[in-house]
């Protein structure tokens, strides 16, 4: 009893100091590519992965809509939750290295007009995953 005490106090203690209880969630992934949320389901990113190790967030929090081809990935947010506001955004998957900076392949916030036209222009995918609920 007197050797088991302490290790319980330990336990305790660590759990009281850590407050290491958090949820978080990966509602799509591409390749390196992911959708990404911790503690606030609504909160949701876009991230890059690079290889061996690390990530890089390539579009802020409300991402609700995303598609990808071998070229492209694209995302539509409303930016801090506004939905009367959408943002449009074209990221160069193939200018992606483990040392791009997000400006070297992210175009964005674009108008819906402006992704219009650079759907066409560049033969972008379609949004495969939608996130009704941000929507």
């Amino acid at each position: 009893m007197r050797r088991s005490l302490p290790v319980l106090a330990v336990a305790v203690l660590s759990g009281c100091l850590c407050n290491c209880n958090f949820d978080s969630g990966t509602p799509w992934h591409s390749g390196p590519y992911a959708l990404k949320w911790v503690d606030k389901p609504d909160d949701v990113w876009l991230e890059y992965h690079r290889p061996g190790g690390g990530s890089d967030v390539r579009v802020d929090s409300r991402v609700f809509a995303v598609g990808r081809n071998e070229h492209y990935v694209i995302a539509k947010q409303h930016p801090g939750g506004d939905r009367s506001v959408t943002n449009f955004f074209v990221i160069d998957a193939t200018r992606e290295s483990p040392r791009s900076e997000r400006s070297d392949v992210v175009r964005g916030p674009l108008t819906e007009a402006e992704f219009q036209r650079l759907s066409h222009e560049l033969g972008l995918p379609p949004f495969t995953k939608t996130l009704a609920s941000l929507q």
